[in-house]
């Protein structure tokens, strides 16, 4: 079982990593830069390393129910539904990123994106809220 701890154990605060980017992402939308080339390559920048702790995220999940025999209870059901949602709400908000880019609407971008980013926080912390009986 060591192993399963460190895997649980890189999960974990790869969550705690992928919330701060979050926080991280829902600033580089909301925050003035001087130019529009500025902001887009801000951003295109750092999407590729926010994706990519999504990614261990998902990863060490499905490595860690594998080590529990895929035992699936309504925790772990719970944390698979909010991970999908997060993955389909950041679809959409590159599909929104790569029209606004395109028709130079940034306005409805940052608005669209300051939502999706606030629910998937929620998103985020709601598994833990729920394991600890908090909701």
């Amino acid at each position: 079982m060591q192993i399963f701890e460190l895997v649980l154990n890189l999960h974990i605060y790869s969550i705690y990593t992928v919330a701060f980017l979050m926080l991280f992402y829902l600033y580089l939308t909301q925050s003035n830069f001087s130019t529009e080339f500025n902001f887009i390559k801000r951003i295109r920048l750092f999407l590729p390393i926010y994706y990519m702790f999504l990614a261990i995220v998902f990863f060490t999940g499905i490595l860690m129910l594998a080590l529990l025999n895929f035992e699936l209870n309504h925790y772990r059901i719970f944390m698979i539904v909010s991970w999908c949602l997060i993955l389909f709400l950041n679809i959409l908000q590159y599909k929104s990123f790569k029209k606004a880019r395109m028709y130079r609407r940034y306005k409805t971008y940052r608005t669209f994106s300051f939502f999706i980013l606030l629910f998937n926080l929620i998103l985020v912390v709601l598994p833990f809220l729920h394991k600890y009986d908090f909701i």
